[in-house]
């Protein structure tokens, strides 16, 4: 983040440490297994937390508070993000159901959606900047939120449950959606005006 390289970030997203977690939190919500959605969200909570307390930990280490163009790139989160998290969601799932695909591409696609807003929420929590933590952490909280939701519609679309037994686990997972949506779409909405703005301000020049 702070040498505000794509590659280097890319590149770093290859082992996708989460992925196994969230495909079985997935699969548990569509067979609506109460232990498997436990233990995998735990594993979750543990990867973020320890996320958030390394990348802070760097960041205090780092004496410098400049917000790049990557950092910059996830402090306001709208709904065209969820789209990132639909197909790795999608991705993950199909990955995983069907063999001899590379699970690796599944992994660092949703690490890609998940690591480097983490990392900036961590850094936001080093540098005691709420604005930087509150845009990135809602950014990982809409791509897994939206991961969860639709690899769990991939299982149930390739039958590893019926839609009587996923329905319930489903509907959480939209509920959760549903309230992640509220922020995107007043930052969507913002958007659109100061692109309305902007592109009026270019007309009268």
């Amino acid at each position: 983040m702070y040498a505000d390289s794509s590659p280097v970030i890319i590149g770093g997203m290859i082992l996708a440490p989460l992925i196994s977690p969230i495909v079985s939190f997935s699969m548990g919500v569509v067979c609506y297994d109460v232990n498997m959605p436990k233990y995998s969200l735990k594993t979750i909570m543990n990867g973020t937390l320890a996320s958030l307390a390394f990348a802070a930990a760097v960041s205090l280490i780092i004496p410098l508070q400049i917000i790049t163009s990557e950092i910059s790139a996830r402090l306001s989160p709208t709904l065209l993000d969820l789209g990132i998290a639909v197909v790795s969601g999608i991705e993950a799932a199909y990955a995983h159901a069907k063999e001899g695909i590379a699970k690796s591409l599944a992994g660092v696609a949703i690490a890609v959606a998940l690591v480097p807003p983490l990392v900036v929420a961590g850094i936001g929590i080093g540098w005691w900047n709420w604005e930087v933590f509150a845009g990135a952490f809602l950014l990982y909280l809409t791509n897994l939120s939206g991961i969860i939701m639709f690899a769990g519609l991939t299982f149930l679309i390739l039958g590893f449950a019926p839609f009587k037994t996923a329905r319930k686990g489903l509907f959480y997972s939209f509920f959760i959606i549903i309230l992640v949506c509220i922020p995107l779409t007043f930052s969507f909405n913002r958007i659109k005006q100061e692109a309305k703005i902007i592109k009026s301000l270019e007309g009268i020049k």
